[in-house]
């Protein structure tokens, strides 16, 4: 399942890593193009302004479709009582997480997220790192299932 998950993961960053890159450049084009056609009819600088509000527009279209379909599906689940459906392998997470590290990373996402990523970088470049963070995990876990599987643990 982590396999998937980590194929799937790097493959969307694959895509976004091309397809954002070629969007921005067609639209820019197409600013472009909109600017040179509008210049036929109209002053520079007017054509500059409506080329720009054009652009905002479209983007504030963008923003107000997203919200829209983002926040449907949140509406309908929070009507019926349900809560949003999680999958199975952050339910996993959540049951195998630290209380102290979950509760850090809830009040600090920011700092998480930061964390995250420069833990990442470090280990998917670096060996001799992603060697200490794995000694570093396996001897977390294997103290934790020593302290879980205490009868005095729950307390």
């Amino acid at each position: 399942m982590l396999k998937r998950i980590k194929k799937r993961m790097e493959t969307g960053v694959l895509v976004a890593a091309i397809v954002i890159p070629v969007a921005l450049c067609v639209f820019a084009f197409l600013g472009v193009a909109c600017y040179f056609a509008l210049l036929e009819s109209l002053p520079p600088a007017m054509a500059a302004l409506v080329t720009a509000a054009c652009g905002i527009v479209v983007i504030a279209l963008v923003l107000l479709v997203a919200k829209i379909a983002d926040g449907s599906g949140k509406r309908t689940e929070a009507r019926q009582g349900r809560p949003p459906q999680d999958d199975e392998f952050e339910r996993f997470l959540r049951e195998h997480a630290d209380p102290v590290l979950a509760r850090w990373i809830q009040d600090n996402p920011d700092k998480a997220a930061m964390a995250t990523l420069g833990l990442g970088i470090a280990a998917g470049y670096s060996e001799p790192f992603r060697r200490v963070l794995f000694d570093l995990y396996v001897r977390y876990s294997e103290s934790e299932t020593v302290r879980r599987s205490r009868p005095d643990a729950g307390r």
